[in-house]
């Protein structure tokens, strides 16, 4: 499911969402929210290949958002930009 940047409301449920930037790990391909990815900001390491995370191997491809009482994991929207 789908929701618009910036909902804080649960379709499902009306629960409370929190959003995660998603990562992709360029050297094994994975992509997951924040959460998946164990470790401290710096000490973070990939859940697949097991490394430790290093500046210019991973990147924010877009956000996602967790339902705080039913956990529906959801795909957030990126804002159109207005032209």
């Amino acid at each position: 499911m789908q929701i618009d940047e910036g909902q804080s409301i649960c379709p499902e449920c009306g629960g409370r969402l929190e959003t995660f930037p998603v990562i992709h790990h360029m050297l094994c391909a994975y992509i997951g929210p924040e959460y998946d990815f164990p470790g401290i900001s710096e000490d973070r390491t990939c859940p697949k290949c097991r490394r430790k995370l290093v500046r210019g191997e991973a990147e924010i491809v877009g956000d996602s958002a967790r339902c705080l009482t039913c956990d529906r994991e959801l795909v957030v929207f990126p804002a159109v930009a207005n032209e």
